[in-house]
């Protein structure tokens, strides 16, 4: 299906569709339009967000099988 056929689709079921169903695509459309989700975090939490990619990016990490296997050893007691 290519995005003509889309398009025609959507817009056929648009014009089809209850009150409820326009509701949820307008809240879509306006979260679409909202300003990044990452320029709400706290400055904190992003620049410890950045630390842990940088970290990431030069191999200091820990793999997530790892601490995974930490994890479940210390809570399946």
């Amino acid at each position: 299906m290519n995005s003509t056929q889309i398009r025609q689709k959507i817009h056929e079921y648009v014009d089809q569709a209850d009150d409820r169903f326009l509701t949820l695509i307008n809240a879509m459309i306006d979260a679409d339009k909202d300003q990044d989700w990452w320029d709400d975090l706290h400055p904190n939490l992003q620049a410890s967000i950045n630390k842990a990619i940088a970290q990431s990016e030069r191999e200091e990490g820990r793999p997530h099988a790892v601490v995974m296997s930490e994890i479940r050893a210390k809570y399946q007691k």
